[in-house]
């Protein structure tokens, strides 16, 4: 039977013999020798994917193992990553052109892609969410991929339609070609909430919170007084979650009890009935923590309701963070067994290597202990890395995490700061972290300057037991942020919407015109390890 890229590589070699051709241009960075600006027109953009794919093929499959070394990880965002506007249209949106190819970046393109990350040395590609996304109250014009729809399928808009192959075969195929690349691949993924068109809601409405009719929509976070949050600050800092104060009542009469029965409106939400006869609908989310958080409200996804208890039918901090062990012996078991089942899902479809979990440190930790026990039962060698900026994080340690997200990013962006930081650094950090300067939450290390950037890579591919991580783009010399979520000034956050955000929106990667001083260097620092 044909391995998935062994069936791309069929279709390829159909779709080149015909004799129909398109206008289609892609980055001159993505053909070897990988290292000169412009843009190269193809005759036969299919003829052009067969070629890799058949050289990738020609490779053995390697076993994959735990991180060495000589390691530089590479975090992608499919969609962002290998955008482009092949047919000079101007656009980049999720409708393929008129040839059938998409501009958005696919997994077909990410394989061709591999070529060049082999030649900047990189050894783990990092997957953000790749799982289907929801459709409703997106975020910018293309929506959120930590709003999972379905937290076991892969995103449709990953596929090339003119492939007729589908995302999770072409999803397969990326994982077989990292492999015999020598190249491990990691998914992030989100398993704390779900969009809210996500189909759960109607078959298990016991698994979300649901609120009144007439809740404010957006659902706005409860308020706190300010001797109630100096009140939580302690009881969290010495580890007392059971007089944690509580929202004031009438935040928690929104709520009520999962409904009877549930119905799917025209825009995709859902609405319920309760056994008492109150019309009911699922709250969007906003920040658990810090109480006074002032992010804005997040208003694509839902929580999970990971307990149920009549007590503490609400969404706050201490439902859904710091869980008061009056919520212990209530727990949503079903959901449990469900949220438990995706990354050995992920596994044995399609030999992942391993997981970012996202926000794992806010699970329950008897909850967060089973997901990674179950999946190291189903492949011991799975890789975890949490999402914790704490390079000594207990619970990490406790749990056996590979790695933690770690804190170097926060230092990056002044040589001053970075080399302090370096020089008090403890010779052996009890964690692996990733060394990078930037991440997708954070300003672009060039957005410092090239000096700035040249001096961080150097600094962090020489951390001890750090694990080197280049952000997509940034070796490019990017400035633009994929996102807002950390270290950001007033006015930085004001310039940055939605609208604009690649996490959120149509936006490419200066491919065409990256920084090769920059890029140059890292191929010098670590290029020369992969050959």
């Amino acid at each position: 039977m044909p391995t998935a890229l062994e069936l791309l590589l069929h279709r390829l070699d159909e779709l080149r013999r015909s004799p129909y051709r398109v206008r289609y241009q892609v980055p001159s960075l993505w053909i070897p020798p990988h290292l000169h600006a412009g843009i190269r027109r193809l005759d036969n953009p299919a003829d052009y994917y067969y070629r890799i794919v058949s050289s990738i093929l020609a490779r053995p499959y390697q076993q994959q193992c735990a991180f060495g070394e000589n390691e530089l990880i590479y975090l992608a965002f499919i969609r962002l990553t290998t955008a482009w506007d092949h047919d000079g249209s101007g656009v980049i949106s999720y409708r393929p052109g008129n040839d059938g190819w998409r501009q958005t970046g696919t997994l077909l393109k990410t394989i061709a892609l591999l070529p060049y990350l082999k030649s900047l040395g990189v050894t783990t590609l990092l997957l953000l969410p790749p799982t289907s996304h929801g459709r409703l109250r997106i975020k910018g014009n293309l929506g959120s991929p930590y709003a999972p729809r379905d937290h076991r399928a892969i995103e449709e808009t990953l596929s090339e339609p003119i492939l007729q192959l589908g995302a999770e075969t072409e999803f397969s195929a990326l994982v077989e070609a990292c492999h015999r690349m020598g190249i491990r691949l990691l998914v992030e993924l989100a398993l704390r909430v779900a969009s809210l068109d996500c189909p759960l809601i109607a078959e298990h409405p016991d698994w979300f919170y649901w609120v009144r009719a007439d809740a404010p929509d957006p659902l706005m976070p409860p308020h706190f007084t300010d001797d109630q949050l100096r009140a939580i600050e302690r009881c969290i800092k010495c580890g007392d979650f059971a007089a944690l104060p509580e929202p004031p009542a009438e935040y928690r009469d929104l709520f009520v009890e999962p409904p009877q029965n549930v119905w799917c409106l025209p825009d995709g939400s859902f609405v319920g009935i309760t056994a008492d006869g109150l019309t009911c609908r699922v709250p969007s989310a906003f920040a658990d923590y810090p109480p006074n958080d002032r992010q804005p409200v997040w208003s694509d996804i839902t929580y999970f309701q990971l307990h149920r208890n009549a007590r503490y039918n609400y969404i706050a901090y201490n439902t859904v963070r710091y869980y008061m062990p009056q919520l212990d012996g209530h727990e949503n078991r079903s959901l449990w067994e469900y949220l438990t089942s995706i990354v050995p899902d992920y596994i044995e479809r399609f030999a992942i290597d391993g997981i970012l979990l996202d926000m794992g440190h806010a699970f329950p930790r008897p909850l967060h202990a089973l997901i990674v026990e179950r999946s190291r039962q189903t492949d011991p060698r799975t890789i975890f890395i949490e999402e914790s900026f704490d390079r000594a994080d207990r619970i990490a340690s406790t749990f056996g995490y590979d790695a933690v997200v770690g804190d170097v990013w926060h230092y990056a962006r002044s040589i001053e700061s970075l080399r302090r930081f370096a020089t008090e650094l403890e010779r052996l950090p009890s964690l692996r972290y990733l060394a990078t300067p930037d991440t997708h939450n954070t300003p672009r290390i060039a957005s410092s300057g090239i000096e700035a950037a040249l001096y961080a890579y150097s600094i962090c591919s020489q951390l001890p037991n750090g694990i080197p991580m280049v952000t997509t783009g940034s070796e490019l010399g990017e400035i633009m942020p994929i996102n807002t979520g950390l270290d950001f000034t007033e006015n930085e956050l004001a310039i940055y919407s939605a609208q604009r955000l690649p996490l959120f929106s149509g936006h490419v990667l200066r491919w065409d015109t990256p920084d090769i001083r920059l890029l140059r260097f890292l191929v010098g620092l670590y290029g020369t390890r992969s050959r």
